[in-house]
């Protein structure tokens, strides 16, 4: 693999409950090999509430951090698709470094009724 011809791997994280809570857990490219963050995406199937904040989705170097992206979900509409790269900022610093838990926390949407359901997917090249 080289920077030329670099393998191209969706990491598909399945559906998940913003308005249910958060969550976090790490993932890891292939051993000895750096990432570019392409984007992250959500479709959604049920609308999103942001009455007091918006849920998020963050990449970090720990839990909680946004050291790679920092994704507000806003209010995204169901059967919606959102991506990161659509909006300034949400792609921290695209280089993900080799041989390291790379982890992701989703945050809840608070006040009100939190609500928020979608499929994520991170998509991220390999070299």
């Amino acid at each position: 693999m080289s920077y030329s011809n670099p393998v191209f791997l969706p990491l598909a994280f399945g559906q998940h409950d913003f308005g249910a809570g958060g969550e976090a857990f790490t993932f890891r490219g292939p051993s000895g090999k750096q990432g570019t963050l392409i984007d992250i995406e959500i479709n959604a199937t049920e609308v999103f509430s942001a009455t007091s904040a918006e849920g998020k989705i963050e990449l970090g170097s720990s839990a909680g951090a946004a050291t790679y992206a920092d994704f507000g979900l806003g209010t995204t509409a169901d059967a919606a698709t959102a991506r990161a790269s659509d909006t300034s900022g949400d792609i921290v610093s695209s280089g993900l470094p080799a041989d390291t838990d790379i982890h992701v926390t989703y945050t809840a949407p608070t006040g009100g009724t939190p609500t928020g359901i979608a499929y994520v997917e991170v998509m991220v090249e390999w070299f």
